[in-house]
């Protein structure tokens, strides 16, 4: 956390403390409470709202925690506007590592730079620790780089996992992703654990308290870890280290056999907030002094002297808990003007708003990246038939096992859209899908309904039709009540006015899917939760058959048999360094050269295109796009229809 927080802007969206009102998970009033005279105890009314206090000068914002959601991003359940965000990860912390919106997944530890219109500047991913597993702590953990990481089982914060379902998934020499805080013993606690692929450029990084520092020798310890700091980049510029000090240290060389980490990059992570500045942290409560109500989160001193407090009180502070705080910065620390316990799987909920990508089946889907089980889910605003990709939905659930287990599945039918003001721009203009089966079709208006929506559907002369993952020529002749149909349209006044008509076909079609495999054997692996088989004969692209193993990125084309499904090509993705990729649905869409993919900037003039035509490009499509970053601007080689 360096410079960038002496330029961050205005609010947390109506408030900056734990509970988000205008979009947040949990809901909230936007009035102000007043400062508890006794923090030993909880209001009779439990405030939903922090005390908005006296802005920056110049305005600001600054939050840091785990992410528990999409719609845009939500962090700790506070609801943030990415839509004009950059985004980075980072790793050597003397560089800045751009990426899109997909590089930011649930679990991670982020922290967001607010402009003064309340919208994300930069978000920033934070792993705590990345590297080869070096033993494995049976039914608990795992070490790497010095470093002990324990799997949560609270169901309060509960780890998420890429890569591998569970811990038994991983094993020595696995490459991770570890983001999580640390508890009073120093061991890191998990928010989530991603399993990279083998094939990774060498890195190592590591965030710890530094111990044991010797300027002559250039050494010093970050967590147990020596770290010869001899030729390494030191930031801020012309920071002076010291013992106790938060840093994260990186290296491009693995850790030798005596247990050094020779360090490329050193970051002191100290605030450098100005007065006023809005903050929200979430994490693990270190460095608790109960005389003067103060603790630690990260780097981050907070004075709790004055919070209200929500689900506890002052009393149930120790070091090891789970809080999310929201207050102001004075001087050198966050005072706080609300503290929030995270007690229990209430607290962890996930809440997720996009389209439908890589469905499967009830029990398997994704939305905005996350893998979903909707199986045992109640259903609003149409039922599970009316799933498939491209469907616009809102999820309400919890994480178990990497998955999210969705409580509820809200079907988002259209809504009238605005007609642009001018007919060549179509920036306001969203295509949507629905899936169902045909009902009350009149031959003569062409309106009609589908099984499970309250939403009347229309088609014209214009409506193209087809056969789902096939070139089979339908045409209007076969819309007949009864029929199963995935549609496309836009909406005019209170009608959905029906583009295209894809007919379901007797036998399903290929599956497109993508993501991390795990449990990799000769005839089987893991993906997206659903075991796929596959052999040696299996055409695998952008590789061989020795590369599809645990870690690894792939695209596969999936065809279902009954309750099996057989890979019919495997893609091996992610290996070329200067080539990102994003997936997600269109929007913002002005023309071909300029429109974004979960949020990420397009221009696809010189792309090819695959799986449908340019002209198709709208709002709403689901699109999955390979490219250079130029300036922030996604140029795309290739654009794949994924809907």
């Amino acid at each position: 956390m360096d410079q960038r927080l002496k330029i961050l802007a205005l609010a947390l969206v109506a408030s900056v403390g734990l509970y988000a009102c205008g979009g947040g998970s949990s809901g909230s009033s936007s009035g102000t409470a007043p400062v508890a005279a006794n923090p030993t105890s909880v209001p009779t009314t439990v405030p939903t709202a922090v005390p908005t206090p006296t802005p920056a000068p110049n305005g600001g914002a600054y939050a840091q925690g785990t992410v528990t959601g999409f719609g845009s991003v939500i962090v700790d359940g506070v609801t943030l506007d990415d839509s004009s965000a950059s985004f980075q990860v980072e790793q050597d912390p003397s560089a800045s590592s751009t990426g899109t919106s997909n590089d930011i997944k649930l679990g991670m530890k982020v922290e967001s730079d607010q402009g003064s219109d309340d919208k994300i500047k930069t978000l920033t991913a934070l792993p705590e620790v990345y590297g080869k597993i070096s033993e494995l702590v049976t039914g608990s953990g795992f070490k790497l780089a010095g470093q002990t990481i324990r799997v949560s089982t609270d169901a309060a914060a509960p780890t998420v996992f890429e890569g591998a379902s569970v811990l038994a998934d991983l094993l020595v020499g696995d490459i991770v992703e570890v983001h999580g805080s640390r508890d009073a013993t120093g061991v890191i606690v998990a928010t989530r654990i991603e399993r990279k692929d083998p094939a990774s450029a060498v890195m190592v990084r590591v965030v710890g308290v530094v111990s044991a520092l010797d300027n002559t020798a250039k050494t010093l310890v970050v967590s147990g870890l020596t770290v010869n700091f001899s030729g390494a980049k030191l930031r801020p510029d012309g920071v002076v280290l010291e013992n106790g000090q938060l840093v994260a240290a990186w290296s491009d060389q693995a850790i030798s056999a005596a247990s050094v980490m020779t360090a490329k990059a050193l970051k002191v992570k100290k605030p450098q907030a100005g007065d006023g500045l809005k903050m929200q942290i979430g994490g693990l409560i270190a460095s608790l002094d109960t005389k003067v109500v103060s603790f630690k989160l990260g780097e981050v001193v907070v004075d709790a002297s004055k919070a209200k407090f929500e689900g506890g009180v002052v009393t149930d502070l120790a070091n090891g808990k789970p809080v999310r705080v929201g207050g102001v910065w004075q001087t050198d620390k966050l005072v706080a003007s609300g503290v929030k316990f995270v007690k229990d799987s209430t607290d962890a909920k996930v809440s997720l708003s996009g389209v439908v990508t890589d469905y499967i089946s009830l029990a398997s889907f994704k939305v905005r990246g996350a893998l979903v089980d909707g199986s045992a889910a109640t259903f609003d605003g149409g039922a599970a038939s009316n799933l498939a990709n491209g469907v616009q939905v809102k999820i309400e659930g919890s994480v178990s096992n990497g998955t999210v287990q969705a409580k509820t599945v809200k079907i988002d039918t259209p809504v009238a859209t605005t007609p642009p003001p001018n007919a060549s721009q179509t920036a306001s203009v969203a295509v949507r899908t629905i899936t169902g089966e045909v009902k009350d079709y009149d031959s003569k208006t062409g309106k009609f309904t589908l099984s499970g929506v309250k939403l009347s559907l229309q088609i014209n002369d214009k409506t193209e039709f087809g056969t789902v993952g096939s070139d089979v020529v339908t045409s209007k002749n076969d819309l007949i009540n009864g029929a199963k149909v995935l549609v496309r349209g836009e909406m005019q006044a209170d009608v959905l006015m029906v583009k295209e008509v894809r007919f379901q076909p007797k036998v399903e079609p290929p599956v497109k899917l993508g993501g991390v495999i795990s449990s990799v054997t000769a005839s089987q692996f893991k993906l997206n939760g659903v075991t796929i088989l596959w052999s040696a004969t299996t055409p695998v692209d952008g590789g061989k058959t020795a590369d599809v193993v645990n870690g690894v990125n792939i695209s596969v084309t999936v065809l279902k048999n009954g309750d099996k499904l057989q890979a019919q090509q495997i893609e091996i993705k992610g290996r070329v360094a200067s080539t990102l990729e994003v997936k997600g649905a269109v929007g913002d869409f002005v023309s071909l050269s300029n429109f974004k993919v979960a949020g990420q900037k397009v221009d696809a003039s010189k792309a090819e295109i695959k799986d449908g035509k340019s002209a198709s490009l709208a709002n709403g499509r689901v699109v999955n796009v390979k490219g250079v970053l130029t300036n922030g601007v996604l140029m795309a080689g290739q654009v794949s229809f994924a809907d």
